[in-house]
C-alpha cells in the first residue's frame, strides 16, 4: 500500500509539470484531492523520502558525481571549461533549469504542500501532533524546505518567499513572485532550520536526516551570508548597496539588525552557535580516507548523514569504476595541490620545508598533508587489490589514453573516492561505498571561520578545533609557525583575496584549511563566491602536473604538442599540463576570467514575461549584470 500511494503522489507530481502554465508552477485543482493520504506517519515518510534525491552524491556518471563537482572552480579540471568561469559565454537562459538550485518552485510548493495538509489533520485529528515519528517527519520537511531556499539564495540571492500553496488567481500569484532581499530570504532559512531542530531526533538511521544534520545545514546558511555580506557589501549584489536592482520594489529597505556590518555579524554569530552544537556531539573520524571508501559509514563518529548503495542493483555508483580504470575526466589543480602544508607546518615554499620539488608525483607528496597523499595518486600506491591478493599499482598518468569523462586532464588523477577493490569498478552502477553528505568537520572548519571574521582572532574553541583537525592529518598543530611563515605573495590559492584585497595570513590559511579538507566534496566554488575571491580571476590559466620535466619520456612519440597536449616550454609553453591550451581554438585558452556579474546567476527570461515585467520596475528584477534579453552574456 506504501508503494501504491507513493507512486500515485509521483503520477500526480509529474502531471503538474506538464500543467505548469506559469512561473509558480500552479498545480491542476485535484492537486489538494487526495484524502486517502497523509493520515498516518508512513505517509508522510513517503512524502518527504523524494526530497533526499537533491543532495549531491556519487552516481552513474562522473558529470552527476559529487567528486566531480568542484571542476567548476580552481579545484579541479574536468574534459571540458566550464562556462560561469568565462567571460561572454554564460548566457541569459530561456527558460528554467530542473536543478534544485535553478529558478523553479516546484520542490517549495511540494514542502509547502506538505506543511499545509499535515497541519490540517492535526486539526481534524487525524494525525497526532506529539507523535514523535509525525514530529520527525514534519522536521524534514522543514528542513528540505531550508535546503531548497539555501539552493536559490546561493544562486540567485534575492528570491521570493512563498509560504503556502497558492491560488490561481493571477494578481496574488504575481504578488508573490516579487523577489525579497537576500538577507531576509537567509533569515527565513535559519527560521524553517529552528523549526526542523524542534521537531528532529538524533536517534534515527543516519541514513536520515536528523536534528544535528539541520544544526549543520543552519551554520553553512549563516557562515554563508555571513561572509557575503561582508564581502559583497558596497555592491549591487547586496540589498541597499549602490544600484541595488530590488531598490524600486523595497524603497525602506534596512537591515534588520540596523547596519550590514552588524546583519553580517548576526549571521556569523549564528554559525558559531549552531556548529559548537554539532561538534560537541560529534568527534572526527580518525581514518579521513576511509571515510569516502566505506561501506559501515552508520558506524563512523564523524559523519551525520550518508547515502547507501544498494548491492548487486542499478542503484550503484560508478566511482570506482571511472576513478580506479581512468582519470574520470578530472584532475587536482597545481593551485590546489600546491596549497597542502608539510607535515611539518610549513608551505613549501618556506625556509626548511624539505619539500622534495614536483618532478615526481611521489616527491610531492611526501611528508605531505596526508589528506593530499589520501586525494592523488602517484608512483606505488595500489589501484587494484585483487582477490587472488595480487596488486596493480599506479605508475604515471595516462595522459592519451582516453578522453571525456574517461580521460586523464591534469595529471594529478584524484584517488579520493576510489575503493581498489575490483569489484566496485566493474560497471558504473557496480559502485557500493556510500556517500558522506554532511559530517562534523565542517562545523569545526565553520565555527573557525565565523568566529574569525566575527572577532578578528583565534579564540580556544578555534585553535582546538583547528589542532584537530590537522593532527588527524598528520601536520604539525602548532598553528602560528603557520601564518608566521606564509607568504601570501607565493601562494597561487586565489582565496589569499576577497574584493580583489590580500586578506591576513592567518584567515588565508583557515581557508586554506577548509580548501584542503573539502576538496571533491562540491564545496569549493560556494566559499570562492562567498569570500568574493574570483574578482582577480582574469586571464587565469589553470595548470596540472609537470609533464615536461621528466614524465613526457614515458609516452614515447605519443604526446603532440598543441593537438593531444599543450606546449612545451621549448615551444614556448609551460613545463605543467594546461589542459586548455592544448588547441588556440579552446575558449579557455587565454585563461578563466570570471565577470563579477557571475558571482550570481540570471533570473530566466521566460519569469519576467510570465510577471508582465519586461519593461522598467515589474514585479520581477534582473540580477545586476545581466539582461532580460535571452542569450546574451553578462555586461560585467
Amino acid at each position: 500500500m506504501k508503494t501504491k500511494y507513493y507512486y500515485i503522489l509521483l503520477a500526480i507530481f509529474s502531471m503538474a509539470i506538464v500543467s505548469c502554465q506559469d512561473y509558480l508552477e500552479r498545480e491542476p485543482q485535484d492537486f489538494l484531492s487526495e484524502e486517502s493520504y497523509f493520515n498516518k506517519p508512513s505517509d508522510l515518510e513517503l512524502f518527504v523520502n523524494k526530497f533526499y534525491d537533491s543532495f549531491d552524491v556519487t552516481s552513474d556518471v562522473g558529470a552527476r558525481s559529487l567528486y566531480a563537482k568542484d571542476r567548476n572552480s580552481d579545484d579541479l579540471i574536468g574534459p571540458w571549461e566550464e562556462e560561469n568561469l568565462l567571460k561572454g559565454f554564460k548566457l541569459v537562459p530561456s527558460t528554467a533549469g530542473g536543478g534544485v538550485g535553478d529558478w523553479r518552485f516546484r520542490d517549495i510548493r511540494e514542502c509547502n504542500y506538505f506543511i499545509e495538509t499535515v497541519e490540517s489533520r492535526i486539526e481534524t485529528g487525524l494525525l497526532d501532533e506529539q507523535n514523535l515519528d509525525v514530529k520527525h517527519y514534519r522536521g524534514e520537511n522543514y528542513f528540505f524546505r531550508a535546503w531548497f531556499y539555501f539552493n536559490k539564495l546561493q544562486s540567485f540571492g534575492d528570491f521570493p518567499i512563498i509560504t503556502t500553496v497558492l491560488s490561481d488567481d493571477t494578481e496574488t500569484l504575481i504578488e508573490a513572485s516579487k523577489r525579497q532581499p537576500r538577507n531576509e530570504v537567509a533569515r527565513f532559512i535559519l527560521e524553517d532550520l529552528d523549526k526542523a531542530i524542534s521537531m528532529l531526533q538524533d536517534n534515527r538511521s543516519k541514513n536520515r536526516i536528523n536534528k544535528s544534520t539541520a544544526q549543520l545545514l543552519a551554520s553553512r546558511v549563516a557562515l554563508f551570508e555571513g561572509t557575503w555580506l561582508k564581502y559583497h557589501q558596497g555592491t549591487a549584489r547586496v540589498p541597499g548597496g549602490p544600484n541595488w536592482p530590488g531598490a524600486y520594489l523595497h524603497p525602506s529597505f534596512s537591515f534588520e539588525a540596523g547596519s550590514i556590518q552588524a546583519e553580517s555579524n548576526f549571521f556569523l554569530e549564528k554559525s558559531m552557535n549552531y556548529a559548537q552544537l554539532v561538534a560537541s556531539n560529534y568527534s572526527l573520524s580518525p581514518d579521513y580516507r576511509g571515510m569516502f571508501i566505506s561501506h559501515n559509514l552508520a558506524a563512523n563518529p564523524e559523519v551525520l548523514l550518508y547515502k547507501s548503495y544498494a548491492i548487486g542493483s542499478v542503484l550503484g555508483h560508478g566511482a570506482t569504476h571511472y576513478l580506479q580504470r581512468t582519470g574520470a575526466g578530472i584532475g587536482l589543480t597545481r593551485s590546489l595541490v600546491e596549497s597542502y602544508l608539510m607535515k611539518n607546518g610549513l608551505p613549501i615554499y618556506a625556509a626548511g620545508s624539505n619539500y622534495q620539488g614536483d618532478g615526481l608525483l611521489s616527491d610531492v607528496v611526501m611528508d605531505r598533508d596526508e589528506r593530499l597523499q589520501y586525494s592523488v595518486l602517484s608512483e606505488g600506491d595500489i589501484r587494484i587489490a585483487n582477490p587472488d591478493g595480487s596488486k596493480e599499482f599506479f605508475t604515471y598518468p595516462d595522459l592519451i589514453g582516453g578522453n571525456g569523462w574517461q580521460g586523464v586532464t591534469s595529471g594529478y588523477q584524484l584517488e579520493k573516492w576510489m575503493s581498489t577493490d575490483p569489484k566496485e569498478a566493474v560497471s558504473s552502477t557496480a559502485g557500493t561505498t556510500e556517500s558522506p553528505i554532511f559530517r562534523a568537520a565542517e562545523a569545526y572548519l565553520n565555527y573557525m571561520e565565523a568566529s574569525y571574521e566575527r572577532n578578528g582572532s583565534l579564540d580556544g574553541q578555534a585553535l582546538g578545533y583547528w589542532k584537530e583537525l590537522r593532527n588527524r592529518a598528520q601536520v604539525d598543530d602548532d598553528v602560528q609557525k603557520t601564518i608566521s611563515n606564509t607568504d601570501l605573495s607565493k601562494e597561487r590559492d586565489l582565496a589569499v583575496y576577497s574584493a580583489g584585497t590580500l586578506v591576513d595570513p592567518a584567515l588565508y590559511n583557515i581557508r586554506r584549511e577548509r580548501r584542503n579538507e573539502f576538496v571533491a566534496e562540491g564545496m569549493r566554488l560556494m566559499d570562492m563566491y562567498r569570500w568574493r575571491s574570483f574578482d582577480t580571476m582574469d586571464g587565469y590559466i589553470v595548470e596540472g602536473f609537470n609533464l615536461w620535466d621528466d614524465y613526457y619520456k614515458n609516452y614515447d612519440d605519443e604526446l603532440n604538442e598543441g593537438d593531444n597536449v599543450s606546449l612545451s616550454p621549448s615551444n614556448g609553453g609551460s613545463k605543467y599540463v594546461q589542459p586548455f591550451r592544448k588547441s588556440t581554438s579552446n575558449r579557455a585558452y587565454n585563461g578563466y576570467t570570471l565577470p563579477k556579474a557571475h558571482y550570481l546567476s540570471a533570473v530566466p527570461l521566460d519569469e519576467f514575461t510570465l510577471t508582465n515585467s519586461a519593461g522598467e520596475n515589474g514585479a520581477l528584477y534582473q540580477n545586476p549584470g545581466w539582461s532580460k534579453t535571452s542569450a546574451i552574456p553578462a555586461t560585467e
